[in-house]
């Protein structure tokens, strides 16, 4: 065979197998992607009501954004905010920024924490409003520990609150107010209770006074012991002037007895020396003689 003849021959074997290799990596990515399609349609049909499921909760949400913009109104970004005394506020926030600020307008303020949590502080009005800066006077009597927890800084203001939301807050400052007035009439209570009992302390140290002595009886010598001294101690002193009196009585009871004593010897020693003595010679007999 001529060499031309076996040159083609070679080819031919050649492209035989690589058809057969490019035939079989052919069908090998065949079967991959539509393993893939498989997979990914089935995949789809299992994401089509999470799809229908998330559309529903997004156009809930967007329901509630347009109602919640409809009850809460404009909120501002956090603005400058200093807390002044007896809960005045002045803010960085005045005519030139044309939002709507004028005299007389109610703003409602939440300050703005370090820790980006946020506190509802009530309902202000604008009574003073300039060019960069306005003042705001709240709209309920203020308690300095209310003012004392404030902070200057950032605060978001708002136009507008549900009326739930503000209902709920007067009703808390009511029951605030309930609170306040029930504890100013326990204290004037517990305050006529502490007068009452200083003036039994009082007296109580008085009458102890009175009893044992104390600094609230006289030092005047020309008043009587028990108003200087104290009735304990009159009363041991007159013991003690009663002792010496029953002891010098005692003694003179055994002086007495000792002297009777000595009178009843007498006595006795007479009669016996009486007895002694020599009869009288009668008369007669001295006639006879």
């Amino acid at each position: 065979m001529h060499v031309t003849g076996k040159f083609g021959v070679w080819l031919v074997v050649l492209a035989a197998v690589s058809g057969t290799l490019l035939t079989t990596k052919f069908i090998q990515v065949r079967n991959s992607w539509t393993k893939r399609a498989v997979i990914a349609r089935n995949e789809f049909r299992i994401l089509v009501p999470k799809i229908a499921e998330l559309q529903e909760q997004f156009n809930v949400l967007e329901r509630e954004k347009f109602r919640s913009l409809g009850l809460w109104g404009n909120s501002s970004s956090p603005i400058q905010t200093s807390v002044q005394a007896q809960g005045k506020l002045v803010v960085d926030l005045g005519a030139e920024a044309k939002t709507g600020i004028a005299e007389k307008k109610i703003l409602y303020g939440f300050e703005v924490r370090p820790d980006n949590s946020v506190v509802y502080r009530g309902d202000f009005t604008l009574d003073n409003v300039r060019d960069v800066q306005s003042q705001l006077t709240p709209n309920w009597r203020v308690r300095p520990e209310d003012v004392a927890a404030w902070q200057s800084g950032k605060w978001r203001w708002r136009n507008q609150l549900p009326s739930s939301i503000q209902e709920n807050f007067d009703r808390l400052l009511l029951l605030v107010g309930e609170a306040e007035f029930e504890q100013n009439d326990r204290l004037q209570t517990l305050a006529v209770q502490e007068g009452l009992l200083a003036q039994s302390q009082e007296q109580l140290a008085l009458r102890e006074a009175e009893l044992i002595g104390g600094e609230q009886l006289s030092n005047d010598p020309k008043v009587d012991v028990e108003h200087r001294e104290g009735l304990v101690v009159a009363v041991e002193q007159i013991e003690e002037t009663r002792n010496n009196r029953l002891t010098k009585i005692d003694q003179l009871r055994r002086k007495l007895k000792s002297v009777q004593s000595e009178v009843d010897r007498l006595q006795t020693r007479n009669v016996e020396l009486t007895k002694k003595l020599p009869k009288p010679v009668s008369a007669p007999a001295l006639s006879q003689q």
